[in-house]
């Protein structure tokens, strides 16, 4: 789904829609890449890891394999939101470098919770390739990386900001870590506890709300905020409001892309229905289903016979969910812009940034 003419035009009319510094650097090919392999091995130097020179290769390796392999979406909303929050005459070369150093660190720690989800998951593939669990020098290891790549995110951190910025960044990762360990917990609980009386709308919406909703836009704008010395609590409240929807168009597309399609948009190979996961679609099938289509989830869900899978996805298409999916989307986009449109035009964030990075993440989907 696409935004609107009127709001195209809209944009495109304002000097926020024109190519930025930030767009500019993003356009150039491998640039965010190179610009991160040079965070990642300046914010090495000095550290206990540079002490270990194989440590310091596998953390580069890792780098390598998990946040070069895909389009670095939630680096470039944090470059756009911080270009469209500063002040004109404060966007210099170094201020748009620390916005850079911030941006890689928002890769680095999606890269961390995608080792760890693929683990917790027993994925096998991540962006076309074997998951890094299942390397022949990894395996057992993993964990340790996992630990290793979050020390290293720090170490960046430590290294390029200082007094009450590095305070606030540093606090403002940390709660990413946690709320995305909830709603891993979350998860996990549901999907191994075979209790499908689990399965609520309720319930849900929790996973959503911690597992995804917080870096999907919402983490982005707080530390483009943050940059821009913007953060204040009656900004994260907004910010938190309206990145709920988009939380929510993005956890929907995300189950239904696991379902429908044979690798996510995540990367990943789509294992939901046999790990049992609580997803929008077997939700729904719950909440629509006949006695007798119940019985039939509940017998052949969280199954890796391809039988069973072959059967749940059949229930899916006769209680019609996937004409369901498509009108929630629209409702819930819908839902999107109005509150959007609300807005008072010197809302921080503003309407203009709310619209670009929906647009942006629709592009990257």
């Amino acid at each position: 789904m696409l935004l609107t003419k009127l709001h195209i035009r809209g944009l495109r009319s304002s000097a926020i829609w024109r190519a930025s510094k930030a767009e500019s650097l993003l356009q150039k090919g491998d640039y965010f890449n190179s610009t991160l392999s040079k965070v990642v091995a300046n914010g090495l130097i000095n550290t206990e890891f540079s002490k270990t020179p194989s440590l310091v290769d596998r953390i580069k390796k890792m780098t390598e394999y998990y946040t070069t392999e895909r389009l670095p979406l939630q680096g470039h909303m944090t470059l756009i939101a911080y270009e469209m929050l500063e002040k004109p005459e404060n966007v210099t070369d170094n201020s748009m470098y620390q916005a850079e150093i911030i941006a890689c660190a928002m890769e680095l720690l999606q890269s961390y919770f995608l080792i760890m989800d693929d683990i917790e998951d027993g994925a096998t593939s991540r962006h076309g390739k074997t998951c890094w669990h299942l390397l022949p020098d990894v395996k057992t290891l993993a964990l340790n990386d996992s630990s290793i790549f979050r020390s290293t995110i720090h170490e960046i951190l430590k290294q390029n900001f200082s007094g009450p910025l590095y305070t606030q960044l540093l606090d403002t990762f940390n709660d990413a870590y946690s709320q995305v360990a909830i709603g891993q917990h979350l998860d996990t609980l549901f999907s191994t506890s075979k209790d499908f009386s689990l399965f609520t709308q309720a319930n849900y919406d929790n996973i959503v709300k911690y597992k995804c909703t917080y870096y999907t836009m919402r983490l982005p704008l707080m530390l483009a905020m943050i940059l821009t010395n913007r953060a204040d609590e009656e900004s994260f409240k907004l910010a938190e409001n309206l990145c709920r929807e988009v939380g929510d168009l993005f956890q929907m597309k995300n189950d239904f892309m696991d379902c429908f399609d044979s690798e996510s948009e995540s990367g990943k190979s789509g294992t939901d229905i046999q790990e049992g996961k609580c997803t929008w679609l077997a939700v729904k099938s719950l909440e629509r289903g006949t006695p007798e289509q119940r019985t039939t989830f509940t017998t052949c869900y969280g199954s890796w016979d391809q039988e069973h899978v072959d059967t749940i996805k059949n229930l899916y298409k006769d209680l019609d969910l996937i004409a369901l999916y498509e009108e929630e989307q629209r409702i819930r986009y819908k839902i999107f812009m109005q509150k959007v449109q609300a807005l008072p035009s010197n809302a921080t964030p503003t309407p203009e940034l709310f619209l670009k990075l929906l647009q942006m993440a629709q592009a990257g989907q």
